[in-house]
C-alpha cells in the first residue's frame, strides 16, 4: 500500500491500485518508472492542497511540481478532485489501521496511559495528512456522493473508542464519540498552527483526560484532580473589534445591507468561503451587482462584515454561558448557540479560511482571541485541570459540533445538542452522570 508522510508518497510498484486509466496504454499495468510519476503527482497535491485552497487549486500546479506532463498525470488521475480522493482513500486506511490498534482503555493510570498514546499516535498521523483533513470541507461540497466514505470511516473509529471503553453501541454513545472524534481532529489543527517549539504534549493529555473523564467517568487523582485554587488567575480579556458602522445609510439602505448579508449566511454553508462568488450572494438576496458594491467594495470586504456581525452575537453568547447552571440550561444556551451558528452561516466555522488578505488573516485570529480569552476567564473558575488547555478544547467543541449538523450533515441538531451537553457535563465539569 503506498503512503504519504511528510509530504512525500510512496507507493509500491505492485500495488494494485496503480493502474492506467483507459484509453491510455494498451496494457494498464504500471512498471516502476509509472509508479514513480504517479507517486511523484500525490506527493505534488499534497504540497499544493497545502498551500492552497482545494477550490483553487489546479492540475497545472499539481503537474508543475510533479515535473510531469498533463498528459502523464490524466494516465493516472481524471482530476484533481481523483487525486484528492486517492489520497483521501490512503487516509482513511490509515485512520483504520490506527483505530484498529487501540487496546482496552482502563479506569486508572495503565487505561490513560494507553489511550494518550493513541492520541499522539492520531495526532502524528493528521499532522502527516493535514492538507488532506484542511482540504476535506471544499472537496466534499463539490463531490456530495463521496460523503459516505469519510463517515463510514469515522463511524469505524467511534466503535473501536466504545470497545475500548467496553461501552455498548447505542445511539448516544455513538453520537458521543463521533464528536469527540470531530473535536479530536480540531485541536490537532490546533496544535500545527502554534508557533515553532511549543510542545502539543500539554493539549495531548489535556484531550485524553476529557476523552477518559467523558467515555469512562470521572476518576480522582487519574483523569482530573481538584483542588486548584479557583480564580487565582487575572486573565487580560481581549476586546472585540469594533465593527464598522454602514455609515450614512438610510433605513431603506439598512435593509437592504441586511438582506445581503443574511443571503451570505444562507450561501456559505453549502459553499464554502472560497467557492461562494458574488454571483451566488446577489442572486439569492434577489438585487443587482450594482446594488452590491454600493454596500460593499469586494467578496472580502462583505465577509468581513458578515463575520463582525456574527462575531458579536456569538461572543455574546459566551457572556452568558454559565457553567454552574443546570442540565437544562445549559441545553437551552446550546440550543441558542446552534440557532446562532444556523443562522450566521458557519462564519465560526470558516474563520480559519478567510486568509485572502492580510486585513483578513488578523480579523479572524482577532475573533478567535476574544472567543478564547473569554472561555478561558469561564473555565478558570473550575477547582481543577488548565484553564488554556480546556478553552481550546471547548472552541473545538463549540465549533465543530454545529459544524456536524449544518455542514456535514453527520447529525441532527437534537442529537448533536444532547451528546454537546454530556460532553461539556462530564469532560469540562467532572460531573458523574
Amino acid at each position: 500500500m503506498g503512503r504519504v508522510k511528510g509530504g512525500v508518497a510512496t507507493v509500491s510498484v505492485m500495488d494494485p491500485d496503480v493502474v492506467r486509466r483507459s484509453p491510455f496504454g494498451t496494457n494498464p499495468v504500471v512498471g516502476e518508472r509509472g509508479s514513480d510519476t504517479r507517486a511523484r503527482v500525490l506527493a505534488a497535491a499534497m504540497e499544493v492542497f497545502d498551500d492552497t485552497a482545494f477550490s483553487e487549486a489546479r492540475v497545472e500546479q499539481i503537474t508543475e511540481r510533479a515535473e510531469c506532463s498533463r498528459p502523464a498525470f490524466y494516465q493516472y488521475f481524471s482530476s484533481k478532485d481523483d487525486v484528492y480522493w486517492t489520497l483521501a482513500t490512503q487516509l482513511g486506511r490509515e485512520m483504520v489501521e490506527l483505530s484498529d490498534r487501540l487496546g482496552p482503555v482502563t479506569p486508572d493510570e495503565e487505561g490513560l496511559a494507553t489511550l494518550t498514546g493513541w492520541m499522539d499516535d492520531f495526532m502524528s498521523l493528521h499532522e502527516e495528512w493535514s492538507p488532506v483533513f484542511r482540504a476535506y470541507p471544499d472537496a466534499t461540497r463539490a463531490n456530495r456522493d463521496r460523503d459516505a466514505r469519510p463517515a463510514s470511516i469515522a463511524g469505524h473509529t467511534a466503535q473501536r473508542l466504545l470497545e475500548a471503553f467496553d461501552l455498548s453501541p447505542t445511539a448516544a454513545n455513538r453520537r458521543i464519540v463521533g464528536t469527540l472524534v470531530s473535536l479530536l481532529i480540531r485541536c490537532s489543527f490546533y496544535a500545527e498552527a502554534a508557533p515553532a517549539g511549543i510542545s502539543r504534549r500539554p493539549l495531548q493529555l489535556g484531550l485524553a483526560r476529557l476523552f477518559h473523564r467523558v467515555l469512562g467517568g470521572p476518576v480522582e487523582g487519574v483523569n482530573f484532580s481538584r483542588g486548584r485554587s479557583a480564580g487565582r488567575r487575572r486573565i487580560k480579556i481581549v476586546a472585540p473589534m469594533e465593527p464598522l458602522p454602514p455609515s450614512g445609510l438610510r433605513a431603506r439602505g439598512r435593509r437592504t445591507r441586511a438582506t445581503l448579508l443574511r443571503a451570505g449566511a444562507e450561501v456559505l454553508p453549502s459553499r464554502g468561503f472560497h467557492e461562494t462568488r458574488v454571483d451566488d450572494i446577489v442572486e439569492v438576496a434577489g438585487v443587482s451587482h450594482g446594488t452590491f458594491y454600493r454596500y460593499f467594495d469586494s467578496k472580502d470586504d462583505f465577509f468581513r462584515a458578515l463575520a463582525e456581525d456574527a462575531s458579536i452575537r456569538l461572543v455574546e453568547l459566551v457572556e452568558q454561558l454559565d457553567l454552574d447552571a443546570s442540565a437544562a440550561e445549559l441545553r437551552r444556551w446550546l440550543e441558542e448557540w446552534f440557532s446562532a451558528y444556523e443562522a450566521d452561516g458557519g462564519v465560526i466555522s470558516t474563520w480559519q479560511d478567510m486568509r485572502t488578505t492580510p486585513e483578513l488573516v488578523a480579523f479572524s485570529q482577532q475573533i478567535a482571541a476574544v472567543v478564547f480569552s473569554r472561555l478561558e476567564r469561564l473555565l478558570d473558575q473550575r477547582d481543577f485541570g488548565h484553564p488554556q488547555i480546556a478553552s481550546a478544547m471547548l472552541l473545538a467543541l463549540l465549533e465543530r459540533a454545529p459544524y456536524r449538523v449544518f455542514v456535514l450533515g453527520f447529525s441532527t441538531s437534537a442529537d448533536e445538542i444532547d451528546a454537546t451537553l454530556t460532553i461539556i457535563r462530564r469532560g469540562f465539569l467532572g460531573a458523574d452522570d
